[in-house]
């Protein structure tokens, strides 16, 4: 009896194509591990970094939560009457002002 082509058994060591992918799928892990490697170095090298810039920030945060404060304090009357009184010398009608003497 005598098979049918659709029904022959493959003979080994007729895969060329099989090689080829299974070749290339080496080469592609192969690159994927140092990839990953060296993008797991350059991590570990910017971590310092990362720190230093996240602390750049906080204190910014802070400073700038400060600002608003100092802000809403320039807009106070308490805060003219000190400029008024420190920079421009003016008194309350009836005020003593003592001032120490030159020697």
């Amino acid at each position: 009896m005598a098979q049918t082509a659709a029904f022959r058994k493959p003979k080994k060591g007729k895969h060329p194509g099989m090689i080829l992918v299974l070749l290339a799928l080496g080469v592609f892990l192969a690159l994927f591990a140092y990839n990953s490697i060296s993008l797991k170095r350059a991590k570990a090298e910017l971590e310092p970094e990362i720190a230093r810039m996240e602390q750049m920030i906080e204190e910014e945060n802070e400073r700038t939560v400060k600002l608003k404060e100092y802000e809403t304090y320039t807009h106070t009357k308490k805060y003219a009457e000190e400029v008024a009184k420190d920079k421009l010398g003016y008194v309350y009608d009836g005020e003593i002002v003592f001032q120490p003497e030159d020697d």
